[in-house]
């Protein structure tokens, strides 16, 4: 067995963590798969007993019993050689990942037994397999200790050994286990659970402890230039940036300096995880496969660096690639006496230049860096620039990453000497071609992280978006849509599947609803009706309190109901904040009063909400019923006032806090304070904005209250208020259209605290049917109708 010195740091990886994830998913998944095919794999298993039927009795016991006693040899070889040779924290791992694993497994052995049908059960209760754990009632058990113990030791010992080594091991682990499946006479129900407990077990242990730093070191380094003809006489460690790899420099028995690029096999792992991040989070991203090794990658990169090097660009000559260490490459280029482009205050414009003139000719050639920022351009001791570390780069490549590579050019340049020059430089080295090409991959998420936080997010790129298509003639173009997954996208379906979670079971019994709603009363859903078309007349009178100047009452009327139908199209009320701004200013509002006036009505309704809800919640505390509420005690109030300023006043001293406070929320109090002085000299708009705001709140109360009616509640009236009032926030913060699936769900959930569940949901269904969509269709044709009217 190859080891790895003695002498080795401990680091934690991000791959263990991927490893942690993916075992947890596979656990789960072998949970969901014994109880769905768990009469599949019991069929699969008395086949498989059938077809061993006719072997000797002996080949039914004797290889799994060998394979078993020999991975309990190798187990308590294992812990063996760790301990005679002093390496006791190797020693407390394995240990504790093979009694962990082992564990686990029975664990989640007792789960799937306890989730099969009958049939099932019985196999394992009259199995006669020998060399497989029982429980304490004699029994079968679905999981395998040994296996999943096993796996969890092969996964932390691969974190020191050789890979040929580890793959040797897991094979060997593997044919215990196919052994073990066909001789037992049982389903493999545990097989996955257990190998996902090994490898969550193995993952956890690497993470708390630490896994060897497998990266070469200067030992490894050194013998292996020397195996290759490049001997140095010293060697010492960089601490710079450079991605995917440990730099190094040394110097050679002939005195020149050597520069050193290290791979190990973590930096490869690490690779592939961002790659598959990118793949997740971005639709277009530009990535070939990945290299089947990382010999074949470090091949790569000194194959597009000899082809640099070969059409004049300047670049670092290679003096030799080999194997080091444990699954370990290094590169060794000659050393550039200079310093790194980004570490300096200024660039010359000249220099700007040359270096656009060696990225077009790598273009010219369809080769992209992929990488082009200032931390990989070198100036040497006569000021010119060399282009380095070609770790990413591509031959053949498509427009998108000779795009993406002007784009991260040019945003690294605009950080360091402003957008003007760095526009003007690439303007004069390079044409409108290649100008063309970067305009659709401007925007943040195709910038490297570094490049993106030093020119500033998109506000930065604005300017040089702006300088490309006004001064140097590059036709206007949309940016791609790259972002494939965002958090509010899992938000929205968090959010949804919550719901779904939730709604489903209360909608098992669908028909019992229906046959509900049909004996609703007609008299209180008519109400309900009348409720919910009264919240429009509301917000009508609401919106044009908020506005300094006089308008139509039934023209904003239908602008109301049409904002209604934008808004179950489009989420967290964005459509219907859109098409009030656009009414007005159709309208002749300019458009500053016409968002001032959208933003004060929204802070309208938020106050009336909160002081409605206080309301009720003392009324509601002062209820008798059995089901009444009670205020907290007076120590409770002021102690969680404290515990809101504590959080209030810690969070401002975080400067993030402060920059957001100081560029969105103080703008948009102060604008709505100014729109409140200047309305507030007619009470007439201050009555209609807050008295609207109050009688939309209700308006919505009393359509609840009518459809719980509709079915017979009899509920109490301020408790129904504060619990509809409190469910209504989740609704009105859900991100899907119109707070779809949220609202019911939350609603349900409040309710039900006070009245019968078999009352309720029928109830809130109801509710959701007038106040959602029922005023679709005519939201719709009030769309239309201003549309045709040129009114929005």
């Amino acid at each position: 067995m190859t080891e790895a010195p003695v002498h080795r740091a401990h680091v934690r990886s991000p791959v263990d963590v991927l490893r942690l994830m993916g075992g947890a998913v596979m656990m789960v998944g072998g949970i969901a798969t014994a109880n769905v095919f768990d009469s599949t794999l019991l069929g699969l298993s008395e086949d498989g007993t059938e077809a061993i039927d006719g072997l000797p009795n002996w080949s039914h016991d004797v290889p799994a019993a060998v394979l078993a006693v020999a991975v309990i040899a190798a187990v308590v070889g294992a812990l063996a050689l760790a301990l005679i040779t002093t390496r006791f924290r190797r020693l407390v791992m394995l240990a504790a990942g093979f009694t962990a694993a082992a564990a686990l497994s029975v664990v989640l052995g007792e789960i799937i037994y306890s989730i099969v049908d009958e049939p099932v059960r019985e196999s394992f209760d009259n199995a006669t397999a020998t060399f497989r754990y029982r429980g304490t009632d004699g029994r079968l058990d679905p999981g395998d200790p040994l296996f999943a113990g096993a796996v969890a030791m092969v996964g932390i010992a691969g974190s020191y050994m050789a890979r040929s080594v580890t793959r040797r091991l897991a094979a060997f682990i593997a044919v215990y286990a196919a052994i073990s499946i066909v001789t037992s006479g049982v389903p493999a129900l545990g097989l996955f659970a257990d190998l996902g407990a090994g490898i969550v077990v193995a993952s956890s242990i690497l993470l708390l402890f630490g896994r060897h730093d497998l990266a070469p070191d200067a030992r490894e380094i050194t013998e292996a230039l020397a195996s290759v003809g490049l001997v140095l006489v010293s060697i010492e460690h960089l601490s710079v940036d450079a991605r995917g790899s440990a730099p190094w420099v040394g110097t050679s028995a002939t005195g020149d300096r050597v520069f050193v690029k290290a791979l190990g096999r973590d930096e490869r792992s690490a690779d592939l995880l961002f790659r598959a991040y990118r793949w997740l989070r971005l639709r277009k991203t530009g990535d070939h496969r990945p290299f089947v090794s990382l010999r074949r990658s470090v091949e790569h990169e000194a194959l597009v660096s000899l082809q640099a090097a070969a059409l004049g660009i300047r670049t670092p000559r290679i003096l030799g690639v080999a194997d080091a260490g444990i699954d370990g490459m290094v590169l060794a280029y000659e050393a550039i006496d200079g310093v790194s482009a980004d570490t300096i205050d200024d660039i010359d414009d000249d220099v700007l230049v040359a270096i656009w003139r060696m990225v077009s000719q790598l273009h010219d050639k369809r080769i992209a860096h992929r990488d082009l920022r200032l931390a990989n351009v070198f100036l040497d001791t006569d000021g010119r620039p060399w282009l380095i570390d070609f770790g990413f780069s591509e031959l053949a490549a498509s427009d998108q990453l000779l795009g993406t590579d002007v784009a991260e050019l040019l945003a690294s340049t605009a950080a360091l000497v402003g957008a003007e020059r760095a526009v003007a430089a690439a303007h004069v080295a390079t044409d409108l071609t290649e100008l063309e090409r970067t305009l659709p991959w401007l925007q943040p998420l195709a910038l490297s992280t570094a490049t993106r936080k030093a020119v500033g997010g998109e506000k930065g790129l604005v300017p040089i978006r702006t300088m490309l298509i006004d001064q140097c003639g590059v036709p206007a173009e949309e940016p791609v849509k790259l972002e494939r997954v965002s958090g509010k996208n899992l938000f929205v379906l968090f959010t949804i599947g919550l719901s779904a979670w939730f709604l489903i079971p209360q909608l098992a019994d669908i028909d019992n609803i229906w046959r509900q709603t049909r004996e609703a009363s007609g008299a209180w859903a008519a109400a309900a009706v009348s409720f919910s078309m009264l919240t429009y007349l509301a917000a009508t009178a609401s919106l044009l309190g908020a506005i300094p100047i006089r308008l139509r009452f039934w023209p904003a009327f239908a602008a109301q109901m049409a904002s209604s139908f934008a808004n179950r199209i489009t989420p967290a009320k964005v459509g219907g904040l859109a098409t009030n701004i656009r009414y007005f200013q159709r309208q002749g509002v300019p458009t500053a009063v016409s968002v001032t006036a959208v933003g004060l009505n929204a802070v309208a309704g938020v106050v009336m909400h909160v002081l409605l809800t206080l309301v009720f919640l003392l009324l509601a505390s002062g209820n008798e019923g059995a089901r009444g509420l009670s205020l907290p005690s007076t120590g409770v109030i002021a102690g969680a006032f404290m515990v809101l300023a504590v959080v209030g006043f810690g969070s401002v001293a975080l400067p993030y806090i402060r920059w957001r406070l100081r560029t969105h929320v103080l703008p948009q109090l102060r604008s709505g304070w100014e729109a409140i002085k200047t309305i507030g000299h007619s009470p007439g708009r201050l009555l209609l904005l807050f008295g609207g705001s109050a009688t939309i709140t209700m308006a919505y109360l009393f359509a609840m209250v009518a459809s719980l009616h509709a079915f017979g509640s009899t509920a109490s009236f301020p408790l129904v208020a504060l619990l509809f009032l409190t469910g209504s926030v989740v609704a009105n913060t859900a991100p899907t259209p119109g707070g779809l699936g949220a609202a019911e769900a939350a609603l349900i959930a409040a309710l039900s605290t006070v009245e019968e569940v078999t009352i309720v949901i029928p109830a809130v269904f109801l509710y959701r049917l007038v106040t959602f969509w029922l005023p679709i269709l005519p939201g719709w044709a009030a769309l239309t109708y201003l549309r045709q009217t040129d009114r929005i």
